[in-house]
Formats: structure tokens, sequence, C-alpha cells
């Protein structure tokens, strides 16, 4: 779990722009999906002193479900030389798991992470970075040593087909949503000698959000992928590696506004 949970961290969010907490999660399924919650984007980001969300995020692949418990909050605000800036954190772990189990991920991001651009990286915007494993003591780590960090991939809104007042339900309610799907496709040939690899792929998002949703607005996300690798010509005795789907979801479960720190590595966060 701790191994896919950095690899969350790590990963660019294009789910909208993302459209992803912010942007989630699984495997190893490629760079345009999620950050922290899946669909979520730092374009959304409501920066608000005290705003907190949960989430339950399940990934399903090869006939095994995994089911994380996502709490993402901002419980304080500070003013600092480059600016007004936002304690942000996030707390993984699986559904049922305990303390030993959890990861905590907290960052103190200027204000200007809302306007995160192709290019930035974790460095441009975040002034202080801990990282907490379990029972272990929360490590800080250095912002501009994550250059590869790209929080996000924007895409352009027209690469996407939005629709107003769609309602949504979900474990807390019904929302009346703004709903955004996208499709991308690719084939990848790479030769090998006298054969050609193939590789295709065809991801499926489906994100809604709702302005009365604190944080990022998100409410739900859907992702379907399938993945097929095909050898030409076929080789006898050479197994192809046919066609793998895979499915993330994400979906509120509660949010406030009156979150308080979870990782105290600040004395003016207590």
């Amino acid at each position: 779990m701790a191994k896919r949970f950095a690899k969350r961290i790590m990963r660019a969010a294009a789910i909208a722009a993302l459209p992803a907490w912010i942007t989630a999660y699984a495997g190893t399924a490629g760079a345009a999906e999620n950050l922290l919650v899946p669909g979520a984007e730092f374009s959304q980001l409501v920066l608000e002193k005290g705003v907190w969300c949960r989430y339950v995020v399940v990934d399903e692949a090869l006939g095994q479900v995994d089911s994380t418990e996502l709490y993402v909050g901002l419980p304080a605000m500070e003013t600092t030389p480059r600016g007004r800036a936002y304690w942000l954190e996030v707390l993984s772990r699986p559904v049922g798991g305990g303390e030993e189990e959890q990861q905590i991920l907290k960052l103190l991001v200027l204000e200007g992470i809302t306007g995160f651009a192709e290019g930035d990286s974790l460095g441009d915007y975040v002034l202080k970075l801990y990282i907490k494993k379990g029972a272990r003591p929360a490590e800080e780590k250095d912002p501009g040593g994550y250059e590869d960090f790209s929080l996000i991939v924007p895409t352009a809104e027209t690469s996407w087909t939005t629709v107003d007042g769609v309602p949504a339900e979900t474990a807390v309610g019904q929302f009346t949503c703004t709903k955004k799907t996208r499709t991308v496709e690719s084939d990848q040939e790479i030769p090998t000698g006298k054969t050609r690899l193939i590789r295709k792929s065809r991801d499926d998002y489906t994100v809604w959000f709702c302005r009365d949703v604190p944080v990022f607005r998100l409410v739900k996300c859907e992702i379907e992928r399938a993945r097929e690798t095909e050898i030409v010509p076929r080789i006898p005795g050479v197994p192809v590696g046919g066609k793998k789907q895979s499915r993330t979801t994400a979906e509120l479960t509660g949010f406030g506004r009156d979150a308080k720190p979870i990782l105290r590595v600040d004395a003016r966060n207590r």
C-alpha cells in the first residue's frame, strides 16, 4: 500500500485540466490519471481554511479490488514571504485499516497553485512537504527535489464533453452537478526486429463536480481503462498479452468546514 500511495501522489492528473487531490492512484496506469483524489484538479481547489472532504476510492484490476479511504483537508492558513499559503493534508488508508496502514501527506501550498500550468512542478508552489507512514515519525522532504512531481497535465476544455444540471447520488445524498466526460485512445508501435509490438490503450473518464462541495468540488469520478498488446506478425509459441481492463472510482462520503490538523509538524499549526 505504501508503494501504491507514493505512485498516486507522484502521478499527473489529466482528468479535467486533471479535468485528481488531489488525483489518487492505482498501480501503473499512465500519467493521464490521478494525483491524489481521482478526478480532482488544482484549478478547482477552493482555498478556504477549515474545509475538508472524505472519499472512498476503489481500484479494480485483474480480479482484485482495493478500497481506500481518503481524507483531504485545509486546516490552516498563514502569510509567508512568497504570499498567502495554506496547509493541505491528505490521509490515505485501506478501508477499515488502522494507523499502521495509513499514510499522511502534508503540504504548505501557495495560493497560486490554483493556476498550476503545464511544465510546473511541486517546487514551484509548495513551500513545505511532510510524509508520515504508519506509526513512524513524519519526514520532511525538499519540494524542490520533486521536479518530476507534475501535479497536473492540463488539457483543453474542448476535449471534454460537459453537461450541467446532472444529478449524482452519493453516500451523503444527491447533488446537482456539472458532468464532464472524455475518452483518450492511443496506439503505440514498437519495432522489435522482424516483428512489431503494438500497444493499444483507451481511457474513459466521467467526473461530477458541484460548487456546494468544498476543497476540489469533486462529487464522483469513474475511470475505465483498457490495455491490449499485440505482436505482428504473430510468433508461434509466444503468448499474446491480450486485453486487460481496470477501473477506478471515487465517491464523496463526507465534507465540512471544521478541519483540524491531523499531522502536527509546526507550532503554528497546533
